[in-house]
């Protein structure tokens, strides 16, 4: 109905772009050996946790990673237990909640996880050929009449646009400060879409032409190079930034000081100190990573990306036309006080202030929109319409009972009342374009065509599908199981906790000031999504399997107490009244009156969340919180389609197990 509202809409949608990644806490006790690697493997070894970004797949990263893990645990006598997270959110909160003691980030990532995870930059990564940082790229495919980056930015809603993630460096806070901040350009709006995915899956979706433009940067295209080279030949570069410095190593600033010394010397000597076939093996382990040597580093480190951030909000500031002159005058002078104060201590970063002048002069089209009185009075006129209609519709007419006036009335309010809120809710819900799923369709077929062999006729095409397949069914199926794993036990917990709940939440059990409260408190377990639960219990028991169990074990209790109370609701009261009548006290009523008629009942809701609960939890995967989830979401964010296929039918067939077993129990109980 207004501007403001599809403004909040759109914000909406671009706000539930995030998902969590995360890991499962460990102990950091320090050992007890000295400073120098050669203690390392006598001293009583203790456990850290290493985060690594996951900018390219996980089975990648875990290949590339793990002779370096093994050279730093024979260093530091310390096991190292590495968590690989797609989600540079989730790595900052892991961080944040000691589920990883140290981690390597992207520079603006770090500089999140410095501000809110207590981080401390102590190394900084450099390249194999000694540069001293990267740059960020836009990339179109290799055949694409995109040439320029005017060609992006034409803004005719044509284009599908691959983002970074939110915290990424190169992948998104680059872009957006010197490509679409000074031009005062929203994506959302520029763009037909816009999605969020690591370097390596927007560069397949750009290869692959399932984006038309994709954020990315030149170290991750140089490693794609080696590792993919069929994918990086199908790319081209259309823009370049300016230099951004190199990736920090961070630790927790409370990490034991045993820890910090051990790591320091690591970090530093790695690949120089040793036998010259001793430093030559491990520049070799460096390589894979896109790593040269490491050097000392503090959170100075991340002054220019502080001094980037600002003059985005400074930009952004001085173009929004929401503001008030007098409101805009204050944050701007508050942003260039903390840009001058950055600047003193990091004089040679000047450059990048001044590389975004482009700024506007504050004057931009005003875009609020004015509510659609029009619009408002018409819908009062056919509430009223259908009102007088319905009443004339439910009017009695010839012989037999005749309804009440007033309930006539009641029941053309609430029918004229559905009506209105289908009109109202007609055009935010897009529901004037349910014509392009006819018109589309073909576009439909084509997308799930990407889930089958490309030529079915051909026995080469057949067969390299089906290897594909197998492979990605082999990879799904012990996650499918973790996944089924925790449905089981927190759908155990859910019922353990529901009946209590339920019996407080039924009005003819319980007075009506503990009904009340009760009834309010399983409305906020059922309105919180599973996946904000399971946040919540990360922070408490790191990234893994339980949090999961637990945001589903809550959620289902609000769920499953509802349902048990309405059963409890329904029942014959004559049961009770027979056992109240031998003198039994209220438990026992409950236990000898009610529960007997309800079992059944409650234990069918149970069956059902339960199968419920299987297919709820392949999402929180997403958000480390354990399953076939991570894997599912890396696969369609790779647009690894034939992949994606094999878990999907590894959920169907798990799911459909599910349910013939929940038959047969039925079956069985009941």
């Amino acid at each position: 109905m207004s501007g403001w509202v599809n403004k909040s809409l759109r914000a909406l949608v671009a706000g539930l772009g995030l998902v969590l990644a995360a890991c499962t806490p460990a102990p950091t006790s320090g050992g007890d050996g000295a400073d120098a690697p050669e203690s390392g493997p006598t001293a009583s070894r203790g456990t850290l946790n290493f985060g690594i970004i996951a900018t390219e797949s996980s089975a990648n990263q875990a290949s590339n990673w793990g002779p370096f893990l093994e050279a730093m645990e024979e260093w530091t006598g310390y096991d190292i237990q590495p968590f690989y997270a797609s989600d540079y959110a989730g790595m900052i909160q892991a961080m944040r909640y000691n589920s990883v003691q140290f981690a390597w980030f992207s520079n603006f990532s770090g500089l999140q996880a410095v501000r809110l995870a207590d981080g401390e930059v102590f190394a900084k990564a450099t390249y194999p050929d000694g540069s001293a940082g990267y740059n960020s790229v836009l990339i179109v495919p290799a055949d694409s009449p995109i040439q320029t980056l005017d060609d992006v930015l034409v803004c005719d809603g044509t284009l599908n646009f691959g983002m970074g993630d939110p915290n990424s460096t190169s992948g998104y806070l680059v872009p957006s400060a010197f490509i679409f901040a000074p031009r005062n350009i929203d994506p959302a709006e520029c763009f037909n879409t816009v999605r969020n995915a690591n370097h390596e899956a927007n560069a397949v979706a750009v290869a692959n032409g399932q984006i038309d433009v994709g954020t990315n940067n030149t170290t991750s295209l140089t490693v794609l190079h080696g590792s993919r080279p069929e994918i990086a030949d199908r790319i081209r570069v259309i823009w370049t930034s300016p230099p951004i410095g190199t990736d920090p190593i961070i630790w927790r600033n409370d990490l034991d000081e045993e820890a910090k010394l051990r790591l320091q010397y690591f970090f530093m000597n790695y690949g120089r100190q040793g036998t010259p076939e001793e430093i030559a093996a491990a520049r070799a382990v460096l390589e894979p990573l896109f790593f040269g040597l490491f050097l000392p580093a503090s959170n100075s480190h991340l002054d220019p990306i502080v001094q980037l951030e600002i003059v985005r909000d400074l930009i952004l500031v001085r173009n929004d036309a929401d503001l008030s002159e007098e409101e805009r005058a204050t944050r701007v002078a508050e942003l260039e006080a903390r840009l001058a104060a950055v600047e003193a201590g990091n004089s040679e970063l000047d450059s990048l202030a001044n590389a975004t002048g482009q700024a506007g002069n504050g004057a931009s089209h005003d875009t609020q929109a004015s509510t659609n009185w029009p619009l408002v009075a018409g819908m009062a006129v056919l509430a009223g319409l259908l009102l007088a209609g319905l009443l004339w519709a439910g009017a009695p007419r010839g012989p037999g009972p005749k309804p009440p006036l007033m309930e006539r009335l009641a029941n053309a309010v609430i029918g004229a009342g559905v009506i209105v809120i289908l009109v109202w809710s007609f055009d935010p819900a897009d529901m004037d374009r349910a014509y392009l799923l006819v018109e589309n369709f073909g576009d439909m077929q084509e997308f799930l065509a990407g889930f089958f062999p490309d030529n079915i006729a051909s026995a080469a095409s057949r067969s390299a599908y089906w290897v594909e397949l197998r492979a990605g069914i082999v990879e799904a199926v012990p996650q499918m199981i973790i996944t089924v794993q925790i449905a089981i036990w927190g759908t155990f917990i859910a019922v353990v906790a529901a009946i209590p709940f339920g019996l407080l939440s039924a009005r003819n059990v319980a007075p009506a000031w503990v009904v009340q409260p009760v009834r309010r408190l399983m409305d906020v377990f059922r309105s919180i999504n599973e996946l904000i639960i399971a946040l919540i219990f990360i922070a408490a028991v790191g990234l893994g399997p339980l949090a999961g169990v637990m945001a589903l074990a809550v959620h289902t209790t609000g769920v499953l107490a509802k349902l048990f109370s309405e059963a409890v609701e329904a029942i014959d009261h004559g049961p009770v009244e027979g056992v109240r009548a031998t003198g039994a006290m209220p438990l026992h009523e409950v236990i000898w009156g009610v529960i007997p008629q309800v079992a059944p009942l409650w234990t069918s809701f149970g069956l059902y969340r339960f199968e419920s609960n299987a297919r709820s939890a392949t999402v929180l995967g997403l958000i480390g919180a354990g399953g076939i989830g991570q894997i599912l979401f890396e696969a369609v964010r790779a647009f690894d389609y034939q992949r994606t296929a094999a878990i999907v039918i590894v959920i169907i067939l798990a799911v459909s197990a599910i349910d013939m077993m929940s038959q047969l129990l039925r079956k069985r109980l009941l």
